[in-house]
């Protein structure tokens, strides 16, 4: 029995089908199908259904490869034990991040972090707050970048920043002072599509039905910049987070106005023992150090809470 052996029969597992763990392990398929047999023979276990599509566990399968996981994250965790007693940071970082704050966030710090950190290699993945939660539970993410907080057993949270919510309008429908939640035109309204977290804080001040009620051009983005641009060339108004407005032009500037003291908290989740902490408390040093220090603590805000749980 090899670790390699219990790395293919988890991929399997994972992906319930020889051709696609195979392509994810860069194996070709009559070799994963050896070792599965090889390991197999070895302990007089069968692992796998394979008359089931897609292929499942069996019973005994289920209980074996729980075990197996928890070896797997074990040699894991030496192996990023041993980079983390390296002074030079050499290793592998995997970062999920939320659409509404990749653009945005990513190039206040990841120059300098690459500039200081040339060894260290970083792989930031757009997904939405599911798959991200999902990728740092199941352990395909180091660490995620969303908004929090996040309520879910077994994911750490670590709160970095706070951004506040506010409208952006063309122009044509006045100025953005004069927007109050309570007289907004909702048929001028452009929200990101459903399975945004952003969207779903929204719908704490908003009412999304009356949104939706009639209206003749429904436009499902799931980039921020789209609805700005979408704002500046069709009319009405839109919803930003706060370091969204750091990318606009002085011109645009003049068309945004905060929508009281609603702010969204944004946070680092990842699974508790990781086994890359000095990693991830560098990457975490190097975002906060970057953000405009109004934004690093509440300072009376009202959080809208995302409701992930």
């Amino acid at each position: 029995m090899t670790l390699a052996q219990l790395q293919y029969a988890i991929s399997l597992r994972k992906h319930g089908s020889f051709k696609k763990a195979a392509e994810h392990l860069a194996i070709t398929q009559p070799a994963l199908s050896l070792q599965i047999q090889k390991l197999e023979d070895e302990i007089g276990m069968v692992l796998f259904d394979r008359s089931r599509s897609p292929i499942a566990p069996t019973a005994d399968g289920s209980s074996f490869l729980l075990r197996a996981e928890e070896i797997v994250f074990n040699v894991q965790k030496l192996e990023h034990f041993v980079q983390e007693l390296s002074q030079d940071f050499h290793g592998k970082l995997t970062i999920g991040i939320i659409p509404t704050l990749a653009p945005f966030l990513t190039p206040l710090f990841i120059e300098e972090l690459q500039n200081d950190y040339p060894k260290l290699e970083i792989d930031i993945v757009e997904m939405l707050t599911d798959q991200v939660i999902e990728g740092v539970r199941n352990g395909d993410l180091d660490a995620g970048l969303l908004s929090t907080p996040c309520r879910v057993f077994g994911i750490q949270t670590t709160p970095l920043f706070y951004e506040r919510f506010f409208f952006y309008t063309s122009g044509k429908e006045g100025m953005a002072n004069d927007i109050r939640l309570e007289n907004i035109d909702y048929q001028k309204l452009w929200l990101l599509n459903e399975g945004n977290c952003f969207r779903d804080q929204i719908n704490n001040f908003c009412d999304l039905n009356a949104i939706r009620k009639n209206k003749r051009f429904v436009y499902r983005s799931n980039s921020i910049d789209s609805l700005i641009r979408i704002v500046d060339a069709k009319g009405g108004m839109t919803i930003l987070p706060e370091l969204t407005t750091l990318s606009l032009d002085e011109q645009q500037e003049q068309q945004i106005s905060p929508i009281g003291n609603k702010a969204r908290e944004i946070g680092l989740i990842t699974r508790n023992h990781c086994g890359k902490e000095r990693f991830i408390e560098k990457l975490t040093s190097y975002i906060r150090k970057n953000i405009p220090s109004k934004m690093l603590i509440p300072n009376g805000l009202t959080i809208v809470d995302p409701e992930i749980a």
